[in-house]
């Protein structure tokens, strides 16, 4: 009897963690589930993208987490290291992405993004093609057409100055160069033929 009882709570058991886990749970998804999930279950982007686990270091350097997501697209940003970029806000906490496309749209569009307002945003931080160095995004040199191609597609890749620019077109080629403080929505179009604040 209380082999048959065990096995019957066991039972139970995985029924309802199985149905949590793909979503099927008839009173809404558990704490299991949503664990499991991730932060990306509805509930959870009803209330906004998740700020990273740990912040930047002292040298401005990305300490992404397992568990971090790109606020744009969900990605995991832990799976590409190379691409990954950052913005800090001024209250201090940091929310990094898969790549630089998804921290552009982000620093010109936090509302829609980050749930912020400009006046929030601190610095944006992204890393060097070169050297994986960590640099301010708004200093770095931009190429944008290359053969490069990052996460979510063709990439915008970072450059620290214009003599790394000359050797990345030489390599990769790059069809437009530009300045963060130059992205508009009219140049994020030009460049990339999407909205920048619409569809992923």
């Amino acid at each position: 009897m209380k082999k048959v009882g065990f096995l019957l709570v066991l039972t139970l058991a995985a029924s309802v963690i199985g149905a949590s886990i793909i979503g099927l749970s008839v009173i809404g998804p558990s704490v299991i589930g949503a664990s499991i999930i991730g932060a990306w279950a509805p509930e959870a982007m009803a209330a906004g993208p998740a700020p990273a686990a740990i912040g930047l270091d002292e040298n401005g350097a990305p300490r992404v987490g397992p568990e971090d997501r790109c606020p744009v697209c969900a990605m995991k940003v832990a799976n590409h290291p190379k691409f990954a970029g950052a913005i800090e806000m001024t209250d201090g906490t940091t929310y990094y992405f898969c790549g630089s496309g998804c921290m552009i749209r982000s620093w010109m569009h936090p509302e829609v993004f980050l749930d912020a307002g400009k006046s929030d945003l601190k610095r944006p931080v992204v890393r060097d093609y070169f050297n994986g160095r960590p640099i301010d995004a708004r200093t770095a040199v931009w190429s944008a057409g290359s053969d490069v191609v990052g996460p979510m597609g063709p990439a915008l890749v970072p450059l620290a100055d214009e003599a790394d620019l000359a050797a990345f077109r030489e390599r990769h080629g790059t069809k437009v160069v530009f300045r963060l403080d130059e992205m508009d929505d009219a140049r994020w179009m030009e460049i990339t033929g999407k909205k920048a604040a619409g569809g992923q």
